[in-house]
């Protein structure tokens, strides 16, 4: 999925160049903050499902991954691991 900018890019424009439209492209919505991010900014967080026990991934931007906002989304499914 595309995104049409980035909200750390754009945030942190005097450290890093703006993103290059491969980026973009290759970028999504956090699905924890919900705001778009290029691919540069995208990390992956892994964890394992409670009920299954099976595991799982997904891309989260950098400032959600550093914060460790993650680990408070969905902690009732969720046994985090990264």
């Amino acid at each position: 999925m595309s995104v049409k900018y980035c909200h750390i890019c754009n945030q942190n424009n005097f450290v890093t160049p703006r993103s290059d439209p491969e980026a973009l492209a290759a970028g999504e919505i956090c699905p924890v903050c919900y705001q778009p991010t290029c691919r540069r900014h995208l990390t992956i967080v892994r964890w394992r499902w409670r009920e299954s026990g099976e595991l799982d991934a997904v891309l989260i931007c950098r400032d959600c991954q550093r914060s460790y906002a993650h680990r408070k989304w969905d902690v009732h499914n969720r046994d985090w691991i990264t």
